[in-house]
């Protein structure tokens, strides 16, 4: 069973969504490659790794 409170990348055990951010982690991630991809209104829909910055762009899928 795949945890989606665990980033993918480097196992660190909490992964963010935007509003959890500060305002500090936001200028970072506004920074990182994928701001090339995505337009903001999309990105903070993504959820974000503080630990190593790997942004998980698909919304994790749960079994009922």
């Amino acid at each position: 069973m795949i945890n989606p409170h665990i980033c993918p990348n480097c196992h660190f055990p909490k992964m963010k969504d935007w509003d959890e951010l500060s305002d500090e982690q936001k200028m970072l991630v506004e920074r990182l490659p994928m701001s090339a991809e995505y337009p903001p209104k999309i990105r903070q829909k993504h959820r974000f790794c503080t630990r190593c910055w790997f942004e998980e762009t698909v919304p994790q899928s749960t079994l009922a």
